[in-house]
């Protein structure tokens, strides 16, 4: 088959490689000038702090002092190792700086040879169902989304932000935490971004870190130390920070929001999938559109080990396009699709959570292999997960920097570095 892969970040190069191996003739478009999407970092920054007015400026959503949340083998795909025998090398850190991923993808393209079939600098304006998949007029038999979702910021509709004479920043357009030195920050947003800079700017700044997380934490006054927790923002009085408790939080100076991105498709041109409250409606599986198996969204879950899910995903698409298996039937896939919402439902879990996986994508991952005749997840692999996890939990502040146990068999752990 011939067919068309959008985007040439991680779920991109991964999907191209997936779908070479089983024979297909790929072409992958990608607007920017460089392979590896998000992780090519940039200090440019858009004009627009919280990102909601289109742009046309081209950025990744990376901090300059980031590193990865989790040990590279785990990241690593499948037959190319995050050392070197892979990708990477040896005396990388567990938890490397962000240039070091791309340095692996870019690798992983040359070694693989995906890199020859991507087309740099050649945005997709129109895809349409045809006489099979029109990609600004040019065919295909199939159509593998992979244009990711961490690029358009979401940002909650606050009553008095418009109002509010600070800085307002959503995580897409921060990069270093000096601009910052001195000031009253509150930091919205509980999750590992939220995290991770709240304890960045807690060296230079007073941080108030905000989220649901947090709803059961003692008043602010009974609070010290250079991040204080908070519950969620129900508004803004000028300058002031009302919280949902009722505190507040006086004269700040700025405020972040590390409350995640939209999932956008502008160029697709379809009725068989469309977006809710952040969730991609109308998918098999979580990849194929229920309609119709020869439209795929590869890297859609969050809260998950993305490399490896999105090549467990890719794989299964690009055996199923070759015949190695077959699909249920378009009736089996509608109520498969309804069996699945309607369990999440049932759990109480929010729209916008439908793709969050966490401890459910081991599970995941193993469907799609045994659906597409592949192997599951190794043991090591869940073992150094669950291990991991319980070290994040326990250490929050450092985990990074601790020794993990488990691992793949040609890791060699070594200090953390940035170089």
């Amino acid at each position: 088959m011939r067919v068309a892969v959008i985007g040439a970040g991680v779920a991109g190069l991964v999907t191209a490689h997936e779908l070479d191996v089983e024979g297909h003739r790929v072409t992958v478009f990608e607007k920017s000038r460089l392979l590896g999407g998000l992780w090519n970092y940039t200090d440019a920054v858009e004009d627009d702090p919280l990102g909601q007015r289109p742009s046309r400026r081209i950025h990744g959503s990376l901090y300059a002092s980031m590193r990865v949340n989790l040990p590279r083998d785990l990241m690593a795909f499948d037959g190319y190792t995050f050392d070197d025998a892979g990708g990477g090398r040896d005396d990388w850190p567990r938890y490397p700086h962000h240039s070091r991923v791309l340095e692996y993808l870019r690798r992983f393209a040359t070694d693989t040879g995906v890199g020859d079939l991507v087309r740099l600098g050649d945005p997709v304006s129109n895809v349409v169902r045809g006489d099979g998949w029109l990609v600004d007029g040019e065919r295909f038999d199939a159509v593998a989304v992979c244009n990711g979702h961490f690029s358009e910021p979401r940002v909650p509709e606050l009553p008095g932000l418009a109002d509010f004479p600070g800085v307002a920043l959503h995580s897409h357009n921060y990069r270093r935490p000096d601009a910052f030195a001195g000031k009253r920050l509150v930091v919205l947003g509980s999750s590992v971004s939220g995290g991770d800079l709240s304890s960045e700017l807690a060296q230079v700044a007073e941080v108030f870190f905000s989220g649901r997380l947090f709803e059961n934490r003692p008043p602010l006054s009974e609070q010290a130390g250079p991040i204080r927790r908070c519950p969620p923002i129900a508004h803004f009085d000028g300058s002031d920070v009302v919280l949902t408790n009722g505190e507040r939080i006086r004269e700040v100076d700025a405020i972040l929001f590390c409350t995640g991105y939209w999932y956008r498709f502008p160029f697709l041109a379809s009725d068989w999938v469309s977006v809710g409250d952040n969730w991609v409606k109308g998918l098999y599986r979580q990849v194929v559109a229920v309609e119709d198996s020869s439209l795929a969204f590869i890297g859609l879950p969050f809260r998950i080990v993305p490399f490896p899910l999105f090549q467990r995903q890719a794989r299964w698409w690009a055996r199923s396009l070759a015949g190695r298996f077959t699909l249920p039937d378009l009736d089996d896939r509608r109520r498969d699709h309804c069996d699945e919402v309607a369990r999440l439902r049932s759990e109480g879990v929010a729209e916008r959570h439908f793709h969050r996986l966490e401890d459910a994508q081991i599970g995941y991952m193993n469907r799609l292999a045994e659906q597409c005749h592949d192997g599951p997840v190794p043991d090591w692999f869940v073992a150094l997960w669950r291990e991991h996890n319980a070290n994040a939990r326990r250490h929050p502040k450092d985990y990074r920097d601790r020794p993990l146990q488990g691992g793949g068999p040609t890791i060699v752990v070594v200090s953390p570095s940035l170089n």
